[in-house]
């Protein structure tokens, strides 16, 4: 269990989480199965899925040189940090932590964003756990986005400048 009251000192927020899944059922079979095969052979599958996730940039509606700038971040990734924090990011969803009752309990100010479709999602158990939350603001981006930061940047600023004005207030 993550000492919350230690961190809550230390970090008092605001958070903004894009895209994140808090248990294992939010998460795609596709991308559990990568990382859990990259255990086994190494950085092979998450060089794979980099390389597909570069061609997936082509098909964002986002103008041509921000997909050239966006396919060589992906390129640039290293695929050895990859495997070892996708590793730890799996470790955390299959520890059976419910995440939203930790991050409510944190205190800590949060918006949790996320599309209807394409990024991660939440159980229906998580999505009233994080509505009844007083700290936590929820915000789901209509229809299907996979790159939230560059498909939808207008609601993500938004989103952005409410978490420093609610906590600069």
């Amino acid at each position: 269990m993550w000492p919350w009251r230690w961190q809550k000192k230390l970090f008092t927020g605001p958070t903004v989480l894009l895209g994140i899944s808090l248990s294992l059922p939010d998460e795609s079979a596709f991308f559990i199965n990568v990382v859990r095969l990259s255990q086994v052979l190494g950085s092979l599958p998450l060089a794979l899925m980099k390389s597909a996730a570069g061609l997936m940039v082509k098909r964002i509606s986002v103008p041509p040189d921000r997909q050239a700038e966006l396919a060589a971040d992906f390129r640039r990734t290293s695929t050895r940090d990859m495997r070892l924090s996708l590793r730890e990011y799996l470790r955390w969803l299959e520890s059976g932590a419910d995440h939203a009752v930790i991050l409510c309990r944190s205190g800590v100010p949060t918006w949790v964003v996320h599309a209807e479709k394409g990024d991660g999602g939440l159980t229906d158990v998580e999505r009233r756990t994080l509505e009844a939350c007083p700290t936590v603001t929820l915000v789901t981006i209509p229809g299907s986005v996979f790159f939230l930061p560059n498909e939808v940047p207008d609601q993500i600023a938004s989103v952005l400048n409410d978490a420093v004005a609610a906590v600069s207030a």
